[in-house]
């Protein structure tokens, strides 16, 4: 019954395992370089056998809970830290596949629209990039998937909604937020948004005292050692000029609603940022400007094409909450992409980094939109093309991405 998944996860799986095997040797050597990414320093958190000098900061409060007992237990088979932590990583992306495959699935009772909803997700920008890079985004990703999924049950008990919150809590913090959306959103019962929440955090809470009793170079975050170490990463807005605020929000806004599924032109930075090794972004800034990446070719008519499908979901979404007044989990899903908007004006440098925090619940709301058509056969075939395409797309960036960074690998 599940085989179409398993299987369209398992290509997934086998896909970003061997990009990220490609990239091996630049991926241990460079911090922030590929899109803001640091996979040489989670590779040493997640299955290093030392981690000395390594610390956890306070936005994953225990992170190595959930991460080292896995990367030890590949380390057993492997003996290769940087392997294991690969193998976990692109095991993360292909299981979002095949929860985004299930969740649609259950939803709307069809096997066709789940195969196209969870491959446009597992082929977006966001996932082939942070599925293939060791980071800790996929497994957010994963997490917010799996709370969707336990929240679908009828009835949904709450023990693994808790354990599940917990789990997203623990990878991100700030994540939590949307589990408390969609919470909300499904079961707007007062009495049960409190005991959610409360036993959430109360393990939270715990877990995160212990995290840093065993782990003392952790940050727990509700000290203000954790706290102030964060603040590099905000951005200064409050006393930006007027071009900065306005190029941050349409930075924003494209990376959310294009750049997630869509891969653009990247920008490759060298002495703009004083780095022997370059740096890969979707973005760069010159005095009084923006330049955001664009597309050509095959890329306009895919980001046309796509843009289409998101107004037309959006379209069906106001009509549907103007006729019957009910907030619905695609409600739920564009109050998590107002939230992620929200936090990336002030947090952050490429946002991009960010993604798969906010790619299923982009993916999620178009798919409900969508949905009227999704028996449709004309619908379905007009929706492959669209992915084969954009698997055409997809290659061709990640063959300039690779070709990009191969003078700088063994």
């Amino acid at each position: 019954e599940k085989a179409p998944g398993l299987l369209l996860a398992l290509f997934f799986y086998v896909f970003y395992l061997w990009i990220g095997s490609q990239m091996r040797d630049f991926n241990m050597r460079q911090v922030d370089n590929v899109f803001d990414s640091d996979p040489a320093s989670w590779v040493h958190r997640i299955a290093s056998p030392d981690l000395a000098g390594k610390e956890m900061r306070g936005p994953h409060p225990f992170a190595y809970f959930i991460f080292r007992p896995l990367g030890w237990f590949l380390n057993f088979f492997t003996r290769d830290p940087f392997l294991s932590a690969m193998l976990l990583n692109a095991l993360a992306g292909g299981a979002c596949v095949f929860l985004a495959w299930l969740f649609i699935k259950r939803q709307f009772q069809s096997v066709a629209y789940a195969l196209l909803i969870a491959g446009l997700l597992g082929m977006s920008t966001s996932h082939l990039v942070l599925g293939s890079i060791v980071e800790t985004y996929i497994f957010s990703a994963f997490a917010l998937i799996l709370f969707c999924v336990i929240l679908q049950s009828n009835p949904p008990s709450l023990a693994p909604l808790v354990a599940s919150g917990a789990l997203t809590f623990g990878i991100t913090l700030t994540n939590f937020v949307q589990n408390a959306i969609a919470f909300l959103v499904a079961r707007p019962r007062w009495r049960e948004i409190v005991r959610f929440a409360g036993w959430t955090v109360a393990i939270a809470f715990i877990l995160t005292y212990l995290h840093a009793a065993w782990y003392p170079s952790s940050k727990p975050f509700f000290l203000m050692s954790g706290i102030q170490n964060e603040g590099k990463f905000f951005a200064e807005l409050l006393d930006a000029p007027e071009w900065r605020i306005k190029g941050r929000i349409l930075l924003l806004s494209r990376t959310i609603l294009l750049y997630t599924v869509v891969a653009p032109n990247f920008h490759v930075l060298r002495e703009e940022v004083g780095s022997t090794l370059p740096e890969l972004r979707f973005f760069k800034i010159t005095p009084g400007t923006f330049h955001y990446g664009g597309y050509d070719g095959w890329g306009d008519a895919l980001a046309a094409v796509w843009a289409l499908l998101f107004l037309t979901a959006a379209v069906a979404f106001a009509w549907n909450l103007a006729r019957d007044r009910k907030a619905g989990l695609s409600f739920a899903f564009a109050l998590c992409l107002a939230f992620n908007f929200a936090l990336h004006m002030i947090y952050g440098e490429e946002p991009f980094l960010y993604s798969p925090d906010w790619a299923y619940a982009l993916v999620f709301f178009v798919a409900f939109g969508l949905s009227p058509f999704r028996n449709n056969r004309y619908f379905q075939a007009g929706f492959l093309t669209f992915l084969a395409v954009l698997a055409y797309h997809q290659w061709q960036f990640l063959r300039a991405v690779l070709q990009t960074l191969l003078p700088y690998m063994n």
